[in-house]
């Protein structure tokens, strides 16, 4: 006979509810130092003031209290933007009353089992629109956006069927680095490319770990050890697995060390940056099945990083310095917008902008000229410094829009009323 009465109902469903809501929020890609506060603070709500939350990149525990029962759940696969911003809303509410704990369950079902809203052939023309949008920004030579058009199908026909094959599914980056840069390294050896390096880059931009890395080195610095290291290390090791693939794919072609400059060609004029940018802002919303209704704030985000970007590479000469001005303005805008507007998730306007700055562009042009020994330690320590940037500025500009979490949570409420 067991010594402890059972747990009351209405506890258990609360655990229940939050345990969950921490899986989600950590899938949906926020650092699990914001899971845990945002845990803690529905937890207050819901009168379990002395919640327990432990949160990593695989796993959530969460416990009511000290000495009460805990809980363990795995955090499952990455969410949609559609999903994310779902899960948003259902801890919106709850926070502020109007959702019970009971309600919150049936809705975190719902969205787990929502279905992407386009047909498959939709979401790779979306993702098509994503890889010849940043192709216009980094390689926008005619034939270097012809490649990365054909190079995106490639990688999104594999990336459909990696969900459904697990043995493809671990050697996706491979494969799709291998695929890719076949086509990149053949158009390069039969004289239409310049800078093939830079153009593989852009089809696999929507697989490189860019914002798991940035994300880990975040999580570091505000003491995330654990979760923070095991980010870091997981995105080189994913970054090595795309470089094995373009290593291979340069030596079954023999292709010389030319190949592996760093050499970006001129694009027919100023107006394809703009049409790079709406190109990514469409092929986003097809392919993650952004709301419609929040296109626009992406869009507002996307250009705003796009210009602090260029305007602090052009003043400064320097990518690193690029890079953080950048991530000021991509962390500071959507967290000022999710203080003044509760409809647009802070997370869901900031992922978009993550395509744009990719880091770990530079990343795996580090590694992979390194790996055929036409790179040095200081290309390896420029890609840790630019992720580096990127991270300290997503740390600035959040803290920057924390000022104004107050004024406009009375704004808001007087609106309201």
């Amino acid at each position: 006979m067991s010594d402890h009465a059972p747990e009351p109902q209405q506890a258990l469903l609360t655990r229940t509810v939050l345990l969950r809501m921490a899986g989600e929020l950590a899938a949906s890609g926020e650092p699990v130092v914001d899971v845990e506060r945002a845990v803690r603070s529905l937890g207050a709500r819901a009168g379990y003031p002395g919640v327990q939350v432990a949160a990593s990149p695989t796993a959530v525990f969460l416990s009511l209290s000290a000495g009460t029962p805990a809980s363990i759940a795995p955090v499952r696969g990455p969410l949609r933007l559609d999903q994310c911003a779902a899960v948003h809303a259902v801890r919106h509410f709850l926070d502020t009353g109007r959702l019970t704990m009971a309600q919150a369950e049936t809705e975190l079902d719902a969205i787990r089992a929502l279905p992407h809203p386009y047909p498959a052939w939709v979401r790779h023309l979306g993702l098509m629109g994503v890889s010849v949008g940043i192709s216009l920004i980094l390689q926008p030579g005619l034939p270097d956006v012809a490649v990365a058009a054909l190079g995106s199908l490639v990688v999104s026909l594999l990336l459909t069927q990696s969900g459904r094959h697990t043995l493809l599914g671990s050697l996706l980056p491979s494969l799709a680095a291998f695929a890719v840069a076949l086509l990149a390294f053949g158009g390069y050896q039969l004289g239409l490319l310049d800078g093939p390096l830079r153009t593989l880059i852009c089809p696999l931009a929507v697989l490189l770990p860019g914002a798991l890395l940035v994300t880990g080195v975040s999580e570091l610095a505000q003491g995330a050890m654990v979760a923070g290291a095991s980010r870091v290390f997981y995105g080189m090791v994913q970054l090595g697995l795309f470089s094995l693939g373009v290593v291979g794919a340069s030596m079954v072609l023999a292709v010389d060390q030319g190949a592996f400059s760093n050499v970006r060609v001129e694009g027919p004029g100023l107006w394809v940056a703009p049409l790079g940018l709406a190109l990514i802002t469409i092929g986003i919303t097809l392919s993650e099945a952004l709301p419609w209704s929040l296109l626009r704030w992406s869009a507002l985000v996307l250009v705003l990083t796009f210009a602090a970007q260029l305007a602090g590479q052009q003043s400064a000469s320097s990518l690193p310095i690029g890079g953080f001005t950048g991530a000021v303005v991509a962390s500071f805008v959507p967290a000022l917008l999710g203080r003044f507007r509760e409809d647009v998730p802070r997370l869901v306007a900031f992922l978009p902008s993550f395509w744009l700055l990719v880091p770990g562009t530079v990343g795996l042009m580090g590694v992979s000229q390194i790996g055929v020994g036409t790179g040095d330690g200081a290309t390896l320590l420029g890609t840790v410094g630019i992720v580096a940037s990127i991270a300290l500025g997503l740390l600035i500009g959040s803290a920057l829009a924390l000022p104004v979490s107050r004024p406009a949570a009375t704004w808001r409420r007087r609106t309201a009323q």
